[in-house]
């Protein structure tokens, strides 16, 4: 999506990075990477084109929560206008930026709040609409704390389960999945989960040197949590700048230490992923994080393959910084190998509709259920591939993060049903009830 004439009126601030980053989302680009190209724009230059460390934390925090509460925003709006779709989508942006800072934003006063928003709509609008901006943000301001609680979202709801969507910030077809699969006590849960702001997930490599004392020092730390084998997860705004007197980067650079979401390391470990039999094959191994965690377990890795050539040229630089030797990589469709057999255990970790992580990719939300029968079909197409692939007595581990039933569980079924050769090992999902833990679900297959 272009951006409006009055842009360049605009003074570089963080709240003006996060409007830049939300109308690139809006073009379809994940957040992340929407993101990181607006920072890399203004992390450098003179000090007056630039944004503090400080500032871009908060660039991130207002895209990051303005995704995740983009249907609750969008609904309070819906009390104060009459028809706020009807106006331009980067206006929209700068009132949620506006309902986010007044409703869901710590330690920032609403008059900063309200005096930004009006700026950027006057920028981009003229005076007309800044009016407007500034009358809308007024009457969300006179609604109190109302908005805050779940009460206020009931009004007007079909039940109770769609007023909690819309406070969850979840489309209501998803709410409705979630019951049908799992019962509305546990949608309700997975509901509340999914707008909560994801903790951070840590790695240590247990081949660094200083490996057993730095694990026992991030696990120490005030609210940490152990993770899978070598990992710990740490609150919202826990993650400490040094541990052992070192900064995080630094340990980062020199590759003890890495980022893994902590429900991908709970599912690595509950699945046994370690003490696969090599040669191991990542069959759509992205960016590589699984197959690096499991070489730094000792896991022989003898293959990884992605159909993305920008995913996969990052894995040579992975297990450089990690002190690992890099797996062989083949740019190649799982569902269409570029082998014809293969001798070790597999790990196929699939795409999916990412229904279990929308706490930390948010723009999923926007994400309609069509797309649910694309990913199933593409799921079975993968699945079969690997399994026609798995030698004798080899095993095969399915991974998704999703929570979806159809991705899930229904797909192993039919998996199994149509190779009576394979024998279902395992399964295992994240707990509805766990409070932070991301959603994923892995099954171990084995050819008899």
């Amino acid at each position: 999506m272009g951006l409006p004439k009055g842009w360049k009126r605009l003074r570089l601030t963080a709240r003006n990075a996060a409007l830049r980053t939300l109308l690139l989302t809006d073009g379809g680009q994940p957040v992340q990477a929407a993101l990181d190209a607006v920072l890399a724009t203004t992390g450098a230059g003179r000090d007056d084109e630039s944004l503090s460390a400080r500032d871009r934390h908060l660039c991130a925090e207002l895209v990051y929560g303005c995704l995740r509460a983009e249907i609750r925003l969008d609904y309070v709006l819906g009390q104060v206008l009459p028809r706020p779709g009807d106006l331009p989508r980067p206006l929209r942006h700068v009132l949620a930026l506006g309902v986010y800072g007044l409703l869901l934003q710590e330690k920032v006063p609403d008059h900063a709040v309200l005096h930004e928003a009006v700026e950027q709509a006057r920028a981009l609008y003229g005076q007309g609409l800044a009016r407007l901006t500034n009358a809308a943000l007024r009457a969300v301001q006179r609604l109190g704390d109302a908005p805050r609680g779940e009460d206020f979202y009931a009004q007007g709801a079909a039940d109770a389960l769609a007023g909690l969507a819309v406070f969850c910030a979840a489309p209501e077809w998803l709410a409705r999945l979630w019951a049908q699969a799992y019962g509305e006590a546990d949608a309700a849960r997975l509901l509340r989960r999914s707008c909560a702001r994801p903790w951070s997930g840590l790695r240590v490599n247990a081949r660094h040197v200083r490996a057993a004392a730095l694990l026992a020092a991030l696990r120490a730390l005030p609210g940490a949590t152990a993770v899978g084998a070598w990992g710990a997860a740490l609150g919202p705004g826990k993650l400490p700048e040094a541990v052992l007197e070192r900064p995080l980067a630094a340990w980062q650079a020199e590759g003890a230490l890495s980022f893994q979401a902590a429900g991908s390391q709970v599912a690595l470990a509950a699945l046994g992923a370690a003490d696969l039999a090599g040669p191991v094959w990542d069959m759509c191994a992205g960016y590589g994080g699984k197959s690096a965690a499991l070489l730094e377990q000792g896991a022989a890795v003898g293959l990884c393959t992605d159909n993305s050539s920008a995913r996969l040229r990052s894995l040579p630089g992975l297990c450089r910084r990690l002190g690992l030797d890099a797996p062989p990589v083949c740019l190649a469709d799982a569902a269409r190998p570029p082998l014809a057999r293969w001798r070790g255990d597999m790990l196929l970790d699939v795409p999916c509709s990412g229904l279990g992580v929308l706490a930390r990719r948010p723009d999923i939300r926007r994400r309609g259920p069509e797309r649910l029968t694309t990913l199933t079909a593409l799921q079975e197409r993968l699945l079969r591939s690997a399994a026609t692939l798995l030698e004798p007595g080899r095993r095969l581990v399915y991974i998704t993060c999703t929570l979806n039933p159809a991705e899930n569980d229904q797909a192993v079924a039919r998996l199994l049903g149509a190779c009576p050769g394979l024998r279902l090992e395992q399964t295992w999902q994240t707990p509805h009830d766990h409070p932070w833990l991301e959603g994923m679900f892995g099954a171990v297959l084995r050819r008899g």
